[in-house]
Protein backbone atom coordinates (compact mmCIF):
# COMPACT_ATOMS: atom_id res chain seq x y z
CA UNK A 1 0.00 0.00 0.00
CA UNK A 2 1.12 3.55 -0.55
CA UNK A 3 1.90 6.22 2.06
CA UNK A 4 -1.57 7.79 1.78
CA UNK A 5 -3.93 6.62 4.52
CA UNK A 6 -7.13 8.11 3.07
CA UNK A 7 -8.38 10.61 0.49
CA UNK A 8 -11.64 12.19 -0.69
CA UNK A 9 -13.80 10.01 -2.90
CA UNK A 10 -13.53 11.00 -6.58
CA UNK A 11 -16.96 9.46 -7.25
CA UNK A 12 -19.34 10.99 -4.68
CA UNK A 13 -17.08 13.84 -3.47
CA UNK A 14 -18.47 13.29 0.05
CA UNK A 15 -16.96 10.11 1.44
CA UNK A 16 -13.43 9.17 2.36
CA UNK A 17 -11.62 6.32 0.59
CA UNK A 18 -9.81 4.09 3.04
CA UNK A 19 -7.46 1.17 2.53
CA UNK A 20 -9.09 -2.28 2.57
CA UNK A 21 -8.66 -5.68 0.95
CA UNK A 22 -11.09 -7.33 -1.46
CA UNK A 23 -11.21 -9.96 -4.19
CA UNK A 24 -10.17 -8.77 -7.66
CA UNK A 25 -12.06 -10.44 -10.50
CA UNK A 26 -11.25 -10.24 -14.20
CA UNK A 27 -11.72 -12.33 -17.31
CA UNK A 28 -8.50 -13.33 -19.03
CA UNK A 29 -8.51 -15.31 -22.25
CA UNK A 30 -12.09 -16.47 -21.62
CA UNK A 31 -11.33 -17.61 -18.08
CA UNK A 32 -12.40 -16.02 -14.80
CA UNK A 33 -9.41 -14.99 -12.66
CA UNK A 34 -10.04 -14.37 -8.96
CA UNK A 35 -7.35 -12.87 -6.72
CA UNK A 36 -8.28 -12.69 -3.02
CA UNK A 37 -6.89 -10.10 -0.57
CA UNK A 38 -6.13 -7.47 -3.23
CA UNK A 39 -5.44 -3.97 -1.83
CA UNK A 40 -8.22 -1.52 -2.69
CA UNK A 41 -9.32 1.99 -1.70
CA UNK A 42 -13.03 1.95 -0.76
CA UNK A 43 -15.33 4.90 -0.09
CA UNK A 44 -17.17 4.72 3.21
CA UNK A 45 -20.27 6.40 1.71
CA UNK A 46 -20.84 5.19 -1.89
CA UNK A 47 -18.64 2.03 -1.76
CA UNK A 48 -16.64 3.20 -4.82
CA UNK A 49 -13.49 1.09 -5.20
CA UNK A 50 -10.11 1.96 -6.67
CA UNK A 51 -7.55 -0.84 -6.81
CA UNK A 52 -3.93 -0.28 -5.83
CA UNK A 53 -1.98 0.32 -9.03
CA UNK A 54 1.06 -1.59 -7.82
CA UNK A 55 -0.99 -4.73 -7.12
CA UNK A 56 -2.83 -4.55 -10.45
CA UNK A 57 0.44 -3.99 -12.32
CA UNK A 58 1.89 -7.13 -10.70
CA UNK A 59 -1.22 -9.12 -11.60
CA UNK A 60 -1.21 -7.86 -15.20
CA UNK A 61 2.48 -8.77 -15.46
CA UNK A 62 1.70 -12.33 -14.32
CA UNK A 63 -1.13 -12.59 -16.86
CA UNK A 64 0.90 -10.99 -19.66
CA UNK A 65 -1.42 -7.97 -19.96
CA UNK A 66 0.85 -5.17 -18.78
CA UNK A 67 1.26 -2.10 -20.98
CA UNK A 68 4.76 -1.04 -21.92
CA UNK A 69 4.19 2.45 -20.44
CA UNK A 70 4.29 2.51 -16.62
CA UNK A 71 1.44 4.31 -14.88
CA UNK A 72 2.00 7.24 -12.58
CA UNK A 73 0.33 6.92 -9.17
CA UNK A 74 -3.45 7.61 -9.31
CA UNK A 75 -3.33 9.01 -12.87
CA UNK A 76 -5.91 6.66 -14.42
CA UNK A 77 -7.41 4.48 -11.70
CA UNK A 78 -8.45 0.90 -12.20
CA UNK A 79 -11.86 0.98 -10.61
CA UNK A 80 -14.66 -1.35 -9.80
CA UNK A 81 -17.82 0.62 -9.45
CA UNK A 82 -20.40 -0.91 -7.18
CA UNK A 83 -23.81 0.12 -8.40
CA UNK A 84 -26.46 0.57 -5.75
CA UNK A 85 -28.48 -2.61 -5.61
CA UNK A 86 -32.17 -2.86 -5.07
CA UNK A 87 -33.35 -2.26 -1.57
CA UNK A 88 -33.48 -5.35 0.62
CA UNK A 89 -37.17 -4.64 1.29
CA UNK A 90 -38.13 -4.73 -2.40
CA UNK A 91 -39.45 -8.13 -3.42
CA UNK A 92 -40.30 -9.17 -6.95
CA UNK A 93 -43.00 -11.67 -7.73
CA UNK A 94 -42.22 -14.27 -10.36
CA UNK A 95 -44.60 -14.10 -13.34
Amino acid sequence: MSDITEFSCPNCQIGICQSKKTTYLTIYDGMLVSVPNTPVWQCDICQYQEFEHQAINRLETLLGLQDSVPESPRSTPKIASIEPSESATVRRIKP
